[in-house]
C-alpha cells in the first residue's frame, strides 16, 4: 500500500480530517520510510497518531509486527483499547501483556500490534521469544522516562537489546525536552521537534485573587471566597469548565476535594445530581465493608468533585475517570502519578504543590519538565479554544519565583540512569543468562552502545561497578566462569526469569534453602528484606510504642533477630514489620477498614503491596523447588494462596471456589461448612440462605461437577 493510502486510511479510521504540522513534519522526516524518529512535541499533539501511520505501515507493507511500549499499566489499557476498537476491523490482531514476568506469553506470535509495558517488554527478552527477529516497529512512548531513576535504566538496556536483537524502525515519543538531539543520535535517529498544540496553552500564576497571565488578559477572583484554590474553582465553573488540581500528597487531595465539594455542590443540576448519587453508591460498595476513604469518595463524589491518587482502587479511579470525562464529575484534586498517567484532560489545570521533599536534599521545587506535564493536560481538542494551566504563588517573591523557573525557565536534560550498582546487577545477571554478553569484552561492548555511553564517553566507572556486581553473582552462585566464558548457573537463569533482583534472591535462598518451617510473619518478614517491597509502610510516632511491644513479644517468630532499640537500624526495621504485620493481618481476615485504621494502608495500596508479596512467595517457592527444598515450597505455596485471597488457611479449599471470596468463605464456615465434601452434602436451600440463589446454585454446579481449584483444594483440606 502506498504512504498517500497508509495516510488516508488511518485517517479515514480515526476520524480526523487531517493531519496536523506535528504529523505532516514527521512525513518529512521519513516516518513512512523507516527512518528513526525521535519526535518531541506537546502533550496532545497528536505524537501516538503518528505510531499509528508507522505500525499500520509496518503490519501492511511489511508484514512485521509493531510493538508499542509504555511505562504503566494503565496507560497499557488505555492505548490497548484505542488500538482495538480502530484496527480490529481492519483484520489487524491487537494484544496486551503487562503482568506475569515469569511468562513468555507464546500465545503473542499471533498477533501484529502488540502493547507492553517497559519491564514486560524486558521480561519477555529474557525469556528469549521466538518472534523477536519478526518486529519491525518500536514504538517508545514517553521516553523521556529514561531519566526516572526507577523505570529509566530498563528503559535503557531494553531498547539497547531491541536494537542488538531486531533490524527495528524506533520510533521515540516525548514532551518537549531539551537534548532530544542527543537521544536521537543514541537511536541513529533524526529529530521532529515542534511547539504546535491543538489547543492553545496560556500558562499563568494565580495569587492574592488573581490569575496572572503573560500574553493575555488576568482573571480577578471573588475576594470573598479563601483560599484561592477555591476561588479558582469558583471561577471556572462560572465559565462552565472542568479542572484538574495537583497537589503533593494523598492526604492533601483528599483534604482539598473534601474543602472544595461544597462549592461545586451549588452548580449542579438536578439530572447530574442523581447520575453522581449512583456514582457514588458505585465507589462506596467495591468494599465490603466500605473503608473510611470509600465513604470520603463517596460523599465528595456527591457534590461532583473527586480525588484520585495511588490509594484508590482501579474500579474507583476508573469511575472517577469516566466520571470526570463526561462532564458529570467538575474537578478532580490527584497526585502528580494523574500527569504521567491516563489521558484525561481538563479545562484548566491548577498546579498548588511545586515543592517536593526528598530525605537528604530537602525541599525542593519539581523539575520543569514534570510541571510541562501536568500543564499539558489543559485544553480538551473537542471542547475548548484553549486551556490553562495554572501555577499557586504564596507570596509576591514566590510569584516572581516561578515566573522565572517556570514560565521563562527551560526543561531539563535527559540523564542516563544507567551507572547505579542495584540496576547493575539485575542487568548483568540477565545479559550474561539470555548470552549477549558472555566475557568482559561483549560486555563492554554491550554497554558501549548505551545512552549512558553516548552521553559520558568514559565507560571505566562504570564497568569498575559491572565488576563489583560480577564478583557478587559469581559468590552468589549464579554466574560461573568456565574457560574465561562468564555462564549464568541454573539458578542464575531462574533468577532472571522471575524478574528478581539478585540481591533479592540472594538474601531469600541465604535463609530458606537449609529450613523446612517459618512462621508466616517470619516469611512476610523476609520479603521486607527484598528491594521489590520497597518503599515499606511509614512508622509514625503513634506507632513506635505498638511495633517495640510487638518486636519483644514476638522476636522468636521472626528470621532476623531485632536490632538494639538504641541503634540506627532499629527505625528501619519497624519499617518492616509494620509492613510484615500489615500483610499477617490481611491473611487473617482482616477488614480493608481496618487495615487503614491500625496501619493507614488505603485498599489501593494493599493491592498493590499483596501484588508485591505474591510475586515474591512465588519467586521464593521456584528457587526452593529448584533447590529441592520441597517442604519449605509448600510453606511459601500456601502462604502466597493466602496473600492472593486475604484468609486464614482453613479457608483455602472453599475459596478455591468460583464466586466465593474470603468474606462468603467465612460465612460458610461459621455455619460449619468447612471443605468441599460438606458443600456436596449440604442441601440448596442452605446455600441459597447463606449466599443468595445465584451464587449457591454456582457454587452448587462446581461441586458437583469437579470444577475446584485442585492446587487450593490440596492445601485447604489436607491440614
Amino acid at each position: 500500500m502506498k504512504a498517500d493510502d497508509i495516510v488516508k486510511l488511518a485517517l479515514e479510521l480515526a476520524g480526523y480530517p487531517k493531519l496536523n504540522p506535528v504529523q505532516r513534519k514527521a512525513l518529512k522526516h521519513g516516518l513512512l520510510d523507516g527512518r528513526n524518529l525521535v519526535v518531541a512535541a506537546p502533550t496532545a499533539s497528536g505524537k501516538t497518531f503518528i505510531a499509528e501511520l508507522a505500525a499500520l505501515n509496518t503490519i501492511i507493507n511489511q508484514k512485521k509486527k509493531a510493538v508499542y511500549l509504555v511505562p504503566l499499566v494503565a496507560l497499557a489499557s488505555e492505548k490497548y483499547q484505542e488500538f482495538k476498537e480502530r484496527y480490529s476491523k481492519l483484520g489487524i490482531k491487537v494484544a496486551i501483556s503487562v503482568g506475569d514476568y515469569d511468562a513468555a506469553d507464546p500465545w503473542l506470535e499471533q498477533y501484529d500490534l502488540i502493547v507492553l509495558t517497559n519491564e514486560k517488554m524486558d521480561s519477555l527478552l529474557r525469556h528469549g521469544v521466538s518472534w523477536v527477529n519478526e518486529i519491525g516497529l518500536i514504538v517508545c512512548d514517553e521516553v523521556h522516562l529514561l531519566d526516572s531513576p526507577d523505570r529509566g535504566p530498563t528503559l535503557e538496556v531494553t531498547l539497547t537489546k531491541l536494537r542488538m536483537l531486531c533490524n527495528a524502525q524506533i520510533l521515540a515519543l516525548s514532551a518537549t525536552i531539551k537534548n532530544a538531539e542527543e537521544i536521537a543520535e543514541w537511536l541513529n535517529a533524526e529529530v521532529v521537534e515542534s511547539n504546535w498544540r491543538p489547543v492553545k496553552l496560556y500558562k499563568g500564576i494565580a495569587f492574592d485573587h488573581a490569575i496572572y497571565f503573560e500574553t493575555r488578559e488576568n482573571y480577578e477572583l471573588n475576594p470573598s471566597i479563601s483560599p484561592i484554590e477555591l476561588a479558582i474553582a469558583e471561577n471556572t465553573l462560572n465559565l462552565g469548565k472542568q479542572a484538574l488540581y495537583f497537589v503533593a500528597t494523598r492526604r492533601y487531595a483528599e483534604a482539598l476535594a473534601e474543602k472544595l465539594a461544597p462549592l461545586v455542590q451549588r452548580y449542579l443540576t438536578q439530572e447530574e445530581r442523581e447520575l453522581l448519587q449512583n456514582l457514588a453508591s458505585e465507589v462506596l460498595n467495591v468494599l465490603e465493608p466500605p473503608t473510611r476513604q470509600c465513604e470520603r469518595l463517596a460523599k465528595c463524589i456527591r457534590n461532583g468533585v473527586a480525588f484520585h491518587h495511588a490509594g484508590l482502587l482501579a474500579k474507583q479511579r476508573k469511575v472517577v475517570e469516566d466520571s470526570f470525562r463526561s462532564g458529570v464529575i467538575k474537578l478532580i484534586v490527584a497526585t502528580p502519578t494523574l500527569a504521567a498517567g491516563v489521558n484525561l484532560p481538563a479545562f484548566r489545570v491548577i498546579i498548588r504543590d511545586l515543592r517536593r521533599y526528598y530525605p537528604l536534599r530537602g525541599s525542593v521545587y519539581l523539575p520543569v519538565l514534570e510541571v510541562m506535564q501536568m500543564l499539558g493536560r489543559a485544553g480538551r481538542p473537542k471542547y475548548d479554544k484553549w486551556g490553562e494551566g495554572i501555577l499557586i504563588a504564596r507570596s509576591k517573591a514566590e510569584l516572581r519565583e516561578l515566573v522565572e523557573h517556570y514560565l521563562h525557565g527551560e526543561v531539563e536534560e535527559i540523564y542516563s540512569r544507567l551507572g547505579m550498582e542495584p540496576v547493575l546487577r539485575t542487568h548483568v545477571l540477565a545479559l550474561i543468562a539470555s548470552g549477549l554478553a558472555r566475557n568482559e569484552t561483549e560486555l563492554e561492548e554491550f554497554f558501549s552502545k548505551t545512552f549512558y555511553a553516548k552521553q559520558y564517553g568514559d565507560l571505566d566507572e562504570l564497568l569498575s561497578q559491572v565488576e563489583k556486581v560480577l564478583s557478587s553473582l559469581i559468590a552468589w552462585k549464579f554466574v560461573e566462569v568456565k574457560e574465561k566464558k562468564y555462564e549464568a548457573t541454573r539458578l542464575g537463569r531462574r533468577v532472571v526469569e522471575l524478574y528478581l533482583d539478585p540481591l533479592s534472591a540472594h538474601v531469600i535462598i541465604d535463609v530458606l534453602a537449609q529450613r523446612e518451617t517459618v512462621t508466616p510473619l517470619g516469611l512476610l518478614h523476609l520479603l521486607t528484606k527484598c528491594a521489590e517491597m520497597f518503599p515499606l509502610l511509614h512508622v509514625s510516632q503513634r506507632d513506635w510504642y505498638e511495633l517495640d511491644e510487638q518486636a519483644a513479644t514476638r522476636a522468636d517468630e521472626l528470621i532476623f533477630a531485632p536490632p538494639e532499640p538504641w541503634s540506627d537500624e532499629y527505625e528501619d526495621f519497624l519499617c518492616e514489620l509494620k509492613t510484615a504485620l500489615a500483610l499477617e493481618a490481611w491473611i487473617n481476615e482482616a477488614s480493608e477498614a481496618s487495615l487503614l485504621e491500625r496501619f493507614r494502608l488505603t485498599p489501593g495500596e494493599l493491592r498493590a503491596r499483596i501484588e508485591i508479596a505474591d510475586w515474591l512467595l512465588y519467586s521464593a517457592k521456584e528457587l526452593m523447588l529448584l533447590l529441592r527444598n520441597k517442604t519449605m515450597a509448600r510453606e511459601l505455596r500456601k502462604l502466597r494462596l493466602r496473600v492472593i485471597h486475604g484468609v486464614r488457611e482453613d479457608l483455602l479449599s472453599l475459596v478455591s471456589l468460583e464466586g466465593i471470596g474470603r468474606v462468603r468463605a467465612r460465612k460458610l464456615a461459621n455455619a460449619g461448612i468447612k471443605t468441599i465434601a460438606q458443600l456436596r452434602k449440604v442441601p440448596l436451600a442452605t446455600l441459597e440462605f447463606l449466599l443468595g440463589p445465584k451464587i449457591a446454585r454456582k457454587v452448587k454446579e462446581q461441586v458437583s461437577k469437579g470444577e475446584v481449584d485442585k492446587s487450593l483444594l490440596e492445601l485447604g483440606e489436607s491440614r
